[in-house]
């Protein structure tokens, strides 16, 4: 771009990671909309040095929906999930449409789940959205108010000693928050679709990711609940095939089909 000023020419040089192609590469979905405001949905390439290797890859983007900059990072349309492939799984095919329906095909399943953190805008402050059956329903967008890690954990121990029954965010239960883990620090920005915080349903609280089997959140992998009273509702990815894809809300919409997670 050339412009003068007191008559002086000046060449300003234009941003050209707009992730159009490999060499193109952008950081994230967020960054390409920032810098190039007429991104549309679909596939774009990202490059960190973190991530692939160092190489660029391609991402599916939603530069819509709230202004857009969404890189998705988990796809789920069949529960055969595993603590092996749930952070890392057909990470350089993304989908090139999201899918509609329950497919019952594993190759629709895809996730980048291990990456995110190093996609959000910034460390805290950085928003999630989830959406199940269709798009822009039964889920919402969130901000995360702390630093958590879309693979981090919740503190099992500090889950354990507040004993069976007690859940997250409902209208007459205590909200825990604070150091213990809880992931509890994030604020819903817009809700898609009628439902409230329950344990028969999403819980009050940023997805975890359990890294083992061991009873705490029943048969979830990612989940946002802790199994209270043997209920884990709100499960975005399960090892459990008796579901389609995973146990949401129970009143609401249980076996949505098709789930999305997004970070921005």
């Amino acid at each position: 771009m050339i412009t003068f000023t007191n008559g002086v020419r000046i060449t300003k040089k234009l941003p050209t990671n707009d992730g159009t192609t490999a060499q193109r590469a952008g950081i994230s979905a967020y960054q390409i909309k920032t810098d190039f405001p007429s991104s549309t949905d679909g596939l774009y390439w990202i490059q960190n040095s973190n991530i692939n290797n160092g190489q660029p890859f391609q991402i599916y983007a939603d530069m819509t929906t709230d202004g857009g900059g969404w890189t998705l990072i988990l796809q789920n349309n069949v529960p055969d999930w595993n603590f092996g492939n749930a952070l890392l799984r057909n990470q350089n095919t993304p989908p090139n449409t999201l899918g509609t329906a329950f497919s019952g095909n594993s190759a629709d399943n895809y996730s980048i789940l291990q990456w995110a953190d190093y996609i959000k805008k910034s460390p805290s402050g950085f928003d999630y959205m989830m959406e199940a059956g269709t798009r822009n329903s039964n889920g919402g967008i969130w901000t995360a108010n702390e630093p958590y890690s879309f693979v981090g954990e919740c503190d099992r121990a500090a889950i354990q000693s507040l004993g069976v029954g007690v859940y997250f965010g409902g209208p007459s239960q205590e909200v825990y928050t604070g150091s213990e883990g809880f992931r509890q620090n994030i604020t819903l920005k817009q809700k898609f679709g009628n439902w409230e915080y329950y344990n028969d349903g999403l819980e009050k609280r940023m997805p975890w990711f359990l890294g083992t089997q061991d009873g705490l959140s029943g048969e979830a992998i990612i989940t946002t609940t802790n199994a209270d009273g043997g209920s884990w509702w709100g499960t975005l990815m399960t090892y459990s095939a008796g579901w389609q894809p995973a146990p949401w809300i129970a009143n609401v919409i249980q076996n949505p089909g098709i789930i999305w997670y997004w970070v921005r």
